[in-house]
């Protein structure tokens, strides 16, 4: 399973923004979700099974951050102004290189084979 990292504060989504606007930066794989509502534990728990069953090739090519909206609302709205994909809970976005959206799905639709596509075409 790719390692992951949680999102904290502005200033560590700022940085990671920084980073992703370079060309040779790693697909960044962002899952936003909340401790409070049932859809968010249910697709986090198919999040999470599918972040295990990647292979390690796969898993090392992607950058994965966890954001939790309900305490880190900040990051949460920070990010959907800088990536231009309206919040939502909960919600996947892929990014390329640069920044660019390739991909983003929010409750049921974040699910194992749509997560499988998306990393395939980063």
């Amino acid at each position: 399973m790719p390692a992951t990292t949680t999102l904290t504060d502005l200033a560590q989504w700022e940085k990671l923004w920084r980073e992703q606007q370079q060309p040779g930066s790693r697909p960044l794989l962002i899952f936003k979700k909340s401790p409070i509502c049932p859809t968010s534990h249910h697709v986090e728990r198919t999040f999470n099974a599918w972040l295990g069953g990647l292979a390690p090739a796969a898993a090392a090519k992607l950058n994965v951050v966890l954001v939790d909206v309900v305490n880190q609302r900040p990051v949460s709205r920070k990010i959907a102004e800088d990536v231009g994909v309206v919040h939502q809970s909960p919600q996947a976005l892929l990014l390329a290189p640069g920044g660019k959206v390739l991909w983003h799905a929010s409750h049921g639709d974040v699910d194992e084979e749509a997560l499988t596509r998306a990393a395939a075409g980063a």
